[in-house]
């Protein structure tokens, strides 16, 4: 405006000016649609039990040269903290995606309705395909806000823990050594590992209902301890951590009255 206004010879106001005045009728307005920000309120995904929120990621592993990619996609319970479902790629494809909630599903018996599925807004994630899919499973869909990492905690947490494993490679030679390293990996994730948030247990105890056998057996070797040793522990007796009762994405805060 302020050049046409020139090149036809006038001059009303400085181009500063005519932006003030532009702003107070509030004529200044992101125009590219795709940088509208609209407000997302923070995901709530809550477990007291295995087998009722999901949780579903990808992410990329170093092939054998550069520039070239496979594609890890983990489904894990968020109470048991349990790898349900795995699989790798060569494409990142809501169809593989597809595929794999499908089987975790079927495997795990899930009813409709029970389950909430939660993921960041990958292309994958938000596909039609994906929300058909759950659509005709009964399944709830949950999704991160944009570009907060910290509403998909758990899977960021367990790739984290995936590749900063002593065997990881810096590079897989193949799909198939990348799927045989992944088997080995799951295995003892499930099985060997001790996971912090659950107390130390293994997530397939907490998801299979064994834990608290687990904790008994722990606090009768702590009892016995006690017996033998009470002072060591000031008179206080060692109690066997449990595992948390429930799991969250974005647990609410409790508002205390003044």
């Amino acid at each position: 405006m302020y050049a046409t206004l020139l090149d036809e010879g006038r001059y009303l106001c400085s181009e500063r000016t005519m932006y003030r005045i532009l702003h107070e009728k509030d004529l200044v307005k992101e125009r590219r649609r795709g940088h509208r920000r609209r407000g997302h309120s923070p995901p709530m995904v809550q477990a007291d039990a295995p087998n009722q929120a999901w949780t579903w990621d990808i992410s990329r592993l170093r092939g054998p040269v550069l520039r070239c990619w496979f594609y890890l996609y983990v489904v894990l319970d968020i109470f048991s903290r349990k790898i349900v479902a795995w699989s790798i790629d060569t494409v990142e494809s809501d169809k593989v995606a597809k595929r794999l909630i499908t089987q975790a599903c079927t495997r795990e018996g899930i009813h409709p309705d029970t389950l909430t599925l939660h993921s960041d807004r990958g292309a994958q994630m938000t596909s039609n395909t994906i929300a058909e899919l759950l659509e005709d499973l009964g399944v709830t869909r949950s999704l991160s806000r944009p570009r907060t990492s910290n509403d998909n905690p758990f899977s960021e947490s367990n790739f984290k823990t995936t590749k900063y494993r002593p065997d990881y490679p810096d590079r897989f030679d193949s799909l198939e050594a990348a799927r045989a390293w992944m088997r080995r990996f799951a295995i003892w994730y499930n099985h060997e590992h001790y996971h912090s948030g659950i107390a130390y247990l293994h997530p397939v105890d907490v998801h299979n209902g064994t834990a608290g056998q687990v904790v008994t057996a722990r606090q009768e070797v702590l009892d016995g301890a006690y017996t033998n040793n009470p002072e060591r522990f000031r008179n206080h007796r060692p109690r066997a951590a449990h595992p948390p009762t429930e799991a969250w994405i974005n647990k609410p805060t409790v508002q205390t009255k003044p």
